[in-house]
């Protein structure tokens, strides 16, 4: 097993300067001299560079190992030795694995690095944490979702409630279900989600605790309009 990882590992970093311009080197000095320390902070620059949001964790996992590979010794091997995640690693989802060669970045156009500090994140406590963990590989998504909510509507308090995260301020107006292969995200939308929002479903059997639902699996699905429909969820 751990050898089938570290060859799917190399063969996307292999693959790295041609499907974006850059090699694995080129990528860690970028994200080095973005200044950025935070995981998801370093993942949504990376996103905003073209990276889908499992080619960015993995990049970022790789920068937080000081740019070494996590399953294999070097990235010119052909068969490459298995080993253990570094004491760096600790911590990460173990289901989590190498992504697939990146496609090519076509017309994407790389931002640059942001130029003030990145907003701080919204105080989660243990209760949050935990319904955050079911999200598994989704998780910094998950986390990602809660903190653009605070930015669109700053009054906004998180707490658990049962499987959701919910929402106020101060009345309840968004709910989030962390879950490992999409995340939930219900709200009364109104008029502002036509096109986009979806009937609320059930998760994990608990009833749905807003009519609309979005569903987000990607960091490109919380856009500007995302936090327009955030905004308008919260005036309803």
């Amino acid at each position: 097993m751990s050898t089938d990882l570290a060859e799917k590992e190399r063969e996307f970093i292999a693959a790295l300067a041609e499907d974006t311009g850059r090699d694995l080197a080129g990528w860690m000095a970028a994200i080095g001299e973005t200044g950025l320390t935070q995981r998801n902070d370093i993942i949504d620059w990376l996103r905003h560079q073209g990276f889908q949001f499992q080619w960015a964790s993995w990049l970022e996992r790789i920068h937080h190992n000081d740019g070494r590979l996590i399953y294999a010794d070097t990235i010119n091997q052909v068969r490459t030795a298995s080993r253990q995640p570094s004491s760096r690693d600790a911590g990460r989802d173990a289901g989590d694995e190498p992504p697939a060669r990146a496609r090519p970045f076509r017309d994407w156009k790389p931002q640059p690095p942001p130029a003030t500090a990145p907003t701080p994140p919204p105080v989660i406590g243990d209760p949050i944490q935990h319904l955050l963990s079911d999200a598994k590989g989704l998780r910094p998504l998950a986390e990602h979702v809660l903190r653009e909510v605070g930015r669109a509507v700053p009054a906004t308090e998180f707490a658990a409630t049962a499987t959701f995260v919910m929402m106020s301020a101060p009345t309840p107006f968004a709910a989030l279900h962390a879950g490992p292969k999409k995340l939930r995200l219900y709200a009364n939308f109104g008029p502002a989600g036509v096109n986009r929002t979806i009937p609320a479903e059930p998760a994990n059997k608990s009833a749905p605790p807003f009519r609309e639902m979005l569903v987000l699996d990607d960091v490109r699905n919380v856009d500007e309009d995302f936090q327009r429909l955030i905004r308008a969820a919260a005036a309803r």
